[in-house]
């Protein structure tokens, strides 16, 4: 018997070792003649069903002290001690279902390797027949569901093509200008330093001749005078002519700016601010200010690590029972709720239109629920994936429709539009939009595809706006989920770098907090009253609480 508990002949595995390392080896009488060996460096072989790797410490030896199969060896043991091979005693078949004793075997199946009498065959050809129908309702329906991930998947590459085209066309009219504008900075450039040149040029000039002049003429009587004046002239000219076009001109293709590249202008100044100690800050909640240094000063490391969330999305706590979590799981199609005190899972949300959770909001007055795909029977105007959604200031409901790259305010109880967000005429200026928070009367959108965090207010009017493409502060790749705190401060996912970046209202960076080794793709964030803030991560499925 192997380690991964699979029983062979002892023979058939010596068979099997030989023939699989067999080696040629030429007989020293003839180098046409070969002849047929074992390789004498067998150190392991893999198990012919499961392919787990076998260690043989000494060879194909190792084969004799293989440890022996119990139960066959007792099987062996009790034929062994029959008196008779010639009379035989009949074997007793027993139905697995009625338990009914037969000394004649009726029917096996080969399914689920089980016996079955003639009664209760027919039973088990039934329930065999009933599984064939469900196979082919989950076959339909997972047809019917690649059937419209095909098209929404068209769909969105078209529009791709077509924003492609216009993003080309407006890049290369906007790379025509800059151009100009460089060249037109390289000519004023040239043009000073000529200016300079031609000016030190005639200095220089000036100063030969007024040297050569004092040597002509050969008076002695302000000598010493002379000479220092013309020292020091000398000296100035040429410390001038030292430092002239000294600066190299730098050009950046990102942005198509000159800069010239002087010594000190790109040192770094140290943050001073980022060193605040925990002691300094009593109390957060006083002021924005207190609350920067809160979050300056605070470690980030996680008190409460789960890793039993399946695919997380968006999170929350409802407001009329904060000792529930509710979680989006997006492979199980519903929505699981945990105890906060004991962290153990006290029940489910499922719905069979549900296919792909995201986004939770929760409405306090009505204690309802909302959940990201299951708004499609919500609104009579069509959603292409919404993912993030929020409540707004007076009960409406605020979705981010991902698909069509803009954010809807619609009214909760009605379901009809109250307004929309990013959307002017036939382009947009929201691109892939998926989370939302709100603030007051500020909607903070997380506009993935522009990597970038814009502020509006109920009107569709943007306030604000930052961020781009990168990798270093305040940059993102992917800015997945946004959050907001009791003062506004806004909670950044970002997702392609693997951290968590902490905003002032205004937009300026106060903090970044993780990392590869810690998040793998940011899915959700929620920040409780008491400062407490819960993360999901749908790559790594894991909640934590810093």
């Amino acid at each position: 018997m192997l380690v991964c508990q699979h029983t062979f002949c002892l023979k058939c595995l010596n068979t099997l070792l030989v023939a699989k390392n067999l080696t040629f080896k030429h007989e020293p009488s003839s180098s046409d003649k070969m002849k047929m060996a074992v390789s004498s460096e067998i150190k392991s072989f893999n198990c012919p069903l499961c392919q787990q790797e076998i260690a043989l410490e000494k060879g194909i030896d190792s084969l004799e002290n293989l440890p022996k199969n119990l139960y066959i060896d007792s099987l062996l043991k009790l034929l062994s001690g029959s008196q008779s091979p010639s009379s035989p005693k009949n074997k007793d078949y027993r139905c697995v279902k009625c338990e009914t004793v037969s000394q004649q075997q009726q029917h096996v199946c080969q399914h689920c390797m089980q016996v079955f009498c003639e009664i209760c065959w027919n039973g088990h050809i039934s329930e065999l027949d009933s599984n064939l129908s469900l196979l082919v309702k989950q076959i339909n329906e997972s047809e019917s569901r690649l059937r419209y991930k095909a098209d929404n998947f068209n769909n969105r590459c078209d529009k791709l093509n077509d924003t492609i085209k216009e993003t080309v066309e407006q890049k290369i009219q906007n790379i025509h200008k800059m151009e100009k504008r460089a060249f037109d900075e390289v000519t004023s450039l040239k043009e000073q330093g000529t200016v300079r040149y031609e000016n030190i040029n005639a200095r220089i000039l000036e100063l030969k001749d007024k040297i050569q002049y004092n040597i002509n003429e050969g008076r002695n009587g302000n000598k010493i005078t002379m000479y220092m004046n013309l020292h020091r002239e000398t000296a100035k000219l040429l410390n001038e002519i030292y430092h002239y076009a000294e600066a190299r001109i730098i050009f950046d293709p990102e942005t198509f700016c000159l800069d010239q590249d002087t010594e000190g202008i790109y040192n770094e100044i140290e943050d001073n601010n980022g060193s605040a100690k925990t002691a300094d800050v009593e109390n957060p909640f006083e002021s924005v200010s207190a609350m920067v240094k809160h979050y300056k000063a605070r470690s980030f490391v996680p008190k409460l690590l789960w890793t039993k969330c399946p695919r997380p999305g968006g999170i929350g706590i409802p407001p009329w029972d904060d000792s529930k979590i509710y979680i989006a799981a997006t492979d199980s199609h519903n929505v699981i709720i945990l105890d906060r005190a004991k962290f153990k899972l006290v029940g489910r949300i499922n719905n069979p239109e549900m296919i792909c959770p995201t986004g939770l909001a929760f409405s306090k007055a009505r204690k309802e629920i909302f959940v990201g795909e299951y708004l499609q029977s919500l609104w009579s105007h069509k959603l292409r994936s919404p993912e993030g959604i929020a409540m707004g200031p007076n009960g409406e409901l605020i979705i981010c429709d991902t698909g069509n790259d803009r954010v809807l305010i619609i009214n909760a109880e009605s379901g009809e539009l109250v307004s929309a967000i990013g959307y002017g005429g036939s382009k947009t200026r929201l691109s892939v939009p998926t989370s939302v928070a709100v603030y007051g009367a500020n909607i903070i959108v997380a506009d993935t595809g522009n990597h970038r965090i814009k502020t509006f207010n109920m009107k569709g009017e943007l306030l604000s706006e930052f961020g781009s493409l990168g990798r270093n502060q305040s940059q993102f790749r992917s800015a997945e989920v946004v959050a907001v705190d009791c003062l506004g401060f806004i909670f950044v996912g970002d997702a392609g770098n693997a951290r968590i970046q902490v905003f002032h209202p205004d937009g300026t960076l106060v903090k970044i907090f993780g990392s590869r080794e810690g998040f793998g793709w940011v899915s959700g964030i929620y920040i409780t009253p008491e400062l407490d803030i819960i993360t999901t991560d749908s790559k790594t499925r894991t909640l934590r609480i810093f």
